[in-house]
């Protein structure tokens, strides 16, 4: 039976509710007046309504300032609705079950050692995890629909994922990349809320990039960095192509030991500041073609990327310039992110819960 129009709106004004405390905490109900535009008898109906289905509560918060009492803060349930996030990496597959919130409920982490990543995630999210509303994995790679279609770090090509996943564990999985899964955690949980298109840069022993619109991941948005050719003709790359940035930049080699590089050139090795330079130009020279393709407003340097950007910012940004119109790089900021290695993590978890509120709508 079709709903009507009056508990079409209850319903997204109860999903707009539990994600304006997911995503900003506890808050008094005229804070929350104010962030909704809701009036308050309304504001009362729907806290009272969440609070008998399990999803909020409110407790005795901040002090007025006064002699009156505290103000009431209504806040989210963290064990209502549970997420299980997982990111898997060369070496190792990291977990945590997150409750409604973003309070991390579990975690835990378990290295590989030439097991297959799905077999690791299968047992590290067993126990509470299975009654977790979504489950997403975050996975280095270029991903499509559960697929990754290629994967530098982990060898796979035209892997289907979300598939394995779901036949190890008997539950059903969202699959994205590790770079739109930090990007989506610093725009929630990170400093880079007011981005519009904001573009992730994840350095490991490949590269790649996701892009989100307004913290939402897109179908399209996980993008093959590290193989945009930058240089062609150039040297032999593991894809077969020649002249890739993974390839041009020796990415394995950055990726063992950025720090060793970046100390060099911080000495004065010349060797060391020449490679950084080029590796700079060429990443710069790449993100042009991104850039122009896609249009953010900010790019995040993450993973070991973050200190070649801090050791070759002037390059990037001069190569970048070159291979840019005007109007894009007018208003693009670029910078390294605030949640550091906890990005994907968290994103994976921001992903779910985008899913789990939705469907309160």
């Amino acid at each position: 039976m079709a709903r009507t129009g009056t508990e079409e709106l209850r319903r997204r004004n109860r999903a707009a509710l539990v994600e304006q405390l997911h995503r900003h905490g506890p808050q008094t109900r005229a804070e929350l007046t104010e962030a909704l535009g809701l009036n308050r008898s309304t504001i009362g109906a729907l806290a009272a309504d969440l609070a008998e289905s399990g999803h909020l509560h409110e407790t005795t918060g901040r002090s007025t300032g006064s002699a009156g009492r505290p103000s009431t803060l209504v806040e989210c349930v963290p064990k209502a609705a549970t997420v299980t996030a997982v990111e898997i990496r060369a070496d190792r597959v990291r977990f945590a079950l997150v409750g409604l919130g973003g309070e991390v409920l579990e975690r835990a982490e378990t290295e590989l050692d030439g097991a297959d990543p799905v077999e690791a995630v299968a047992v590290v999210t067993g126990g509470s995890a299975r009654d977790a509303l979504e489950s997403v994995a975050a996975v280095p790679g270029l991903v499509d629909a559960g697929v990754v279609a290629h994967s530098t770090e982990l060898g796979w090509a035209g892997r289907d994922l979300a598939a394995d996943l779901a036949t190890a564990t008997g539950r059903t999985w969202q699959v994205v990349d590790t770079a739109t899964a930090a990007a989506v955690g610093e725009w929630s949980r990170g400093d880079a809320h007011e981005s519009v298109k904001l573009l992730y840069l994840h350095g490991g022993r490949g590269l790649t990039a996701g892009l989100v619109a307004e913290g939402r991941a897109q179908r399209g948005g996980s993008i093959q960095l590290g193989h945009i050719v930058v240089q062609p003709g150039g040297h032999e790359c593991g894809c077969g192509l020649r002249g890739c940035l993974e390839a041009e930049m020796e990415v394995f080699g950055y990726a063992e030991d950025i720090e060793h590089a970046t100390l060099a050139a911080g000495m004065g090795d010349a060797a060391a500041r020449d490679g950084l330079r080029r590796s700079g130009e060429d990443l710069g020279r790449a993100l042009g073609a991104v850039v122009t393709a896609t249009g953010p407003d900010e790019i995040l340097f993450g993973g070991w990327l973050r200190e070649l950007y801090l050791s070759a910012a002037a390059p990037v940004r001069s190569a970048l310039a070159e291979t840019t119109l005007p109007h894009l790089r007018s208003r693009l900021r670029l910078r390294t992110p605030v949640l550091a290695d906890e990005g994907a993590l968290i994103g994976a978890a921001e992903t779910g819960f985008a899913a789990v509120i939705d469907g309160m709508r």
